[in-house]
């Protein structure tokens, strides 16, 4: 039994629900007796609920009381700089973690692994609802079918080869002898249960933070990409994109995605939503007020000139500020944080009119996993990496993205793989993105040494594609498991 509790964190077992309202903004999780449950729709929604509930870690997006959120993510790309010492990012950032670092070393493979025991649990139970629409239950089923794969890709991305657990944990389990698939194999999985997603969800818009089959090809397009499929993920892409029922489209109002127009934008095809005040998270003070993970001038160097988005990702120098009636400077600014050495903050996600330096005011802004640009940008690289970037398909689908409404960036007459990284790069910029976009490019040992993280000019150091497996867990698995090389 002393070894079962040690391995709770790997292997948890799943949980379930006392009460929820049909939204996704309330804390599911308690639990009741397992053999009363799952005798209604209502009760398999509230157990769907907690296997979406565990995205509300802000090391996957937000939550109430935290000092930080998914956004220092960007810290370890050459994106950000990160002055916190916030969950390990800056320890990261650095290059100077180790398997015994917590935070996102750490919680990043427990919370992922909660995530994927919570839908494990779904899965295996929501047959015994005896009374439900069969249509009803295939969207449950494909719902949680995409948060696991959703919970795997961040994870083999993360730690490479991992324990394939595909059934809920019980007390007689021989824990102690799980190995660590091999990363195809975890990937396989993943595209096996989106294939099935994919299957089940409808093909309708997104719109109350539940994932629709728009946001399973989508994922499917990620993870192809990830693993250099790329032939396969512009199939997957175009499948969508292609489509004349498609309900996605670029929003015309690109700030708005982050703050003011989020609701039923279809360009969102995925996201954690919150509702203040209820539930809500200190985005506005961190990255606002605090400023303590902001721009590095690589980022601000990536931008065309006359690129609108520059000005709607990042404060400069006497742009508007809620903070200072005079702009954006320090003299005389009330917020809580000094204005960074770069002399530059991040603007996106931020509502520009509240002065939130107390953090008296809470921020409820939905954090986006998955938008429509993405896709389409994924569909050109994929089509350039694949030998088709002169189909005209994938050269309107950047230029698509550069001319949307309010961004009106001239076209480019042809792809190439600058062209195409770059624009992700500023589309997407602190986003949460472009670190898994350096891992998968192979370029990360060769991009993180030249950016700085102080304002000596200190370099950074680039220690490993992968994450280390947390120690705790390797102290666990002795014998059975072997670390990631470097550490």
């Amino acid at each position: 039994m002393k070894t079962y509790i040690k391995l709770i964190c790997l292997l948890i077992l799943g949980v379930l629900v006392s009460s929820c309202k049909k939204t996704l903004d309330k804390d599911p999780l308690a639990n009741p007796d397992s053999a009363n449950f799952w005798k209604t729709e209502g009760e398999a929604n509230k157990a769907l609920i907690a296997c979406y509930f565990k995205l509300k870690e802000p090391i996957f997006s937000n939550g109430p009381g935290q000092s930080g959120n998914s956004l220092y993510w960007e810290a370890l790309s050459d994106n950000a700089s990160n002055t916190s010492n916030y969950e390990s990012f800056d320890l990261v950032m650095r290059g100077e973690h180790n398997s015994a670092t917590t935070g996102i070393i750490s919680k990043s493979f427990t919370f992922g692994f909660q995530g994927v025991a919570y839908c494990n649990y779904f899965l295996a139970n929501v047959d015994r609802v005896s009374v439900m629409a069969e249509n009803t239950r295939n969207k449950m089923k494909g719902e949680a079918l995409f948060l696991r794969a959703f919970f795997y890709n961040d994870l083999t991305q993360l730690y490479g080869d991992l324990p394939l657990i595909l059934k809920p944990a019980t007390l007689d389990g021989d824990f102690m002898k799980t190995p660590r698939s091999p990363k195809a194999d975890v990937v396989a999985q993943i595209l096996k249960d989106l294939d099935l997603a994919i299957s089940y969800l409808p093909a309708t818009a997104y719109s109350d933070g539940r994932a629709v089959k728009g946001s399973a090809i989508a994922l499917k397009t990620r993870v192809l990409l990830n693993n250099q499929r790329y032939a396969e993920a512009a199939e997957t892409a175009w499948s969508l994109i292609g489509d004349a029922s498609n309900p996605f489209r670029l929003s015309s109002n690109y700030s708005g995605l982050f703050f003011g127009d989020q609701i039923n934008n279809k360009e969102i095809m995925f996201s954690v939503q919150f509702k203040a005040p209820d539930d809500y998270h200190s985005l506005d003070q961190v990255i606002g007020g605090r400023m303590s993970v902001f721009p590095t001038l690589e980022l601000r160097n990536a931008y065309e000139p006359g690129d609108p988005r520059l000005k709607m990702t990042i404060f400069e120098a006497g742009d508007p500020w809620a903070y200072n009636p005079g702009g954006f400077k320090q003299s005389g600014s009330t917020a809580e944080g000094q204005i960074p050495y770069t002399n530059m903050a991040f603007k996106k996600w931020v509502n520009t009119a509240i002065n939130n330096a107390s953090g008296a005011t809470l921020s409820d802004q939905h954090m986006v996993k998955i938008r429509y640009a993405d896709v389409l940008l994924m569909y050109a690289e994929a089509m350039f990496e694949s030998g088709q970037g002169g189909d005209i398909r994938a050269l309107k689908a950047l230029n698509d993205v550069r001319a949307r409404p309010g961004v009106n960036m001239p076209p480019k007459a042809a792809l190439t793989r600058e062209i195409i990284r770059n624009e992700r790069r500023v589309e997407l910029a602190f986003e949460g993105l472009r670190y898994n976009d350096l891992i998968r490019w192979k370029i990360a040992d060769q991009v993180i040494p030249s950016v700085a993280y102080d304002s000596k000019g200190t370099k950074r150091k680039f220690k490993s594609f992968l994450f280390p497996i947390p120690l705790g867990q390797m102290d666990i698995m002795k014998g059975v498991w072997t670390q990631n090389a470097g550490f």
